[in-house]
């Protein structure tokens, strides 16, 4: 089980279903719901100010590509700039509603991106990563 999540998706629809499924999949201790990109980064930015052992750093973020105000590639590029401490940290992943094969492929040779999802999450996508010898950390079960 992973101690924290950031979700990071302008539809509180699928921050519902999204916590709802973890939780009944047993995937983490607790999960933080950002609505833009520009929250997620102001998260980082409060968390890099705190001493290391104060901090709490999300394992794994799910990453919405299209929101308003500061998408997901906005994020990637200003956390790829700014908080390259935390990248063996947090992995992040795409979950989006996006079907187009361009968005797909850029996600897919993003250095950054551990994994692309489409929306909604399912429990089968909480079991794939469980499974992947290369999601696996310390904390995982």
């Amino acid at each position: 089980m992973l101690d924290m999540v950031m979700n990071v998706d302008d539809d509180s629809m699928v921050q519902m279903i999204s916590e709802i499924i973890m939780s009944d999949e047993g995937f983490c201790e607790s999960i933080v719901k950002l609505e833009d990109g520009k929250k997620a980064l102001e998260y980082f930015e409060q968390q890099s100010k705190l001493p290391i052992e104060q901090q709490k750093i999300p394992e794994l973020v799910f990453l919405d590509i299209n929101m308003p105000i500061f998408n997901g590639w906005d994020f990637l590029n200003q956390y790829d700039k700014d908080y390259k401490k935390f990248h063996n940290r947090t992995k992040i992943i795409v979950l989006t509603s996006a079907l187009d094969p361009e968005t797909e492929m850029k996600a897919g040779e993003h250095p950054l991106i551990f994994k692309y999802i489409t929306k909604p999450l399912e429990p089968k996508h909480i079991a794939q990563l469980k499974e992947d010898p290369l999601f696996k950390t310390e904390s995982t079960c």
